[in-house]
């Protein structure tokens, strides 16, 4: 049974349902600038920038809310440079900048005039590190 959850994206409340069979996947990873190198012999010579957190996010439409569904995947596909979301973080939450890499949906049919569509999944990169390196 699909858990209900607000989604937040460029500031904006989405009332949609996140699927608990197909959870919120948070991935990061550790980014090298331009003087990151390989030495004469072998050893590495790193030039850390941060860490990048991303997240692929699952979600369903609320049948109370169908016009929050179609507003959020409107939001999630415009051709916009990135947009700010707010994911769960361990025990709080990140608000971040990141694009939109892909995302899909499938249509189930129509019920009683209305377009049901399921499985919609959203891949946000981040546009910077969220975490820098300590001095």
């Amino acid at each position: 049974m699909p858990q209900l959850m607000g989604v937040i994206l460029d500031g904006e409340t989405y009332r949609v349902r996140v699927r608990a069979d197909l959870p919120l996947e948070e991935s990061f990873h550790i980014e090298q600038g331009e003087n990151y190198m390989v030495l004469l012999n072998g050893e590495e010579s790193p030039d850390v920038l941060g860490t990048y957190y991303n997240h692929t996010l699952y979600v369903e439409p609320d049948p109370r809310y169908f016009s929050d569904y179609d507003a959020f995947y409107q939001a999630i596909s415009a051709p916009v440079d990135f947009h700010t979301i707010t994911m769960p973080h361990g025990q709080t939450t990140l608000t971040y900048k990141a694009k939109v890499v892909s995302g899909s949906h499938k249509l189930r049919g129509v019920i009683a005039g209305q377009r049901r569509y399921y499985g919609l999944q959203v891949n946000f990169q981040a546009t910077a590190p969220q975490r820098e390196p300590e001095d």
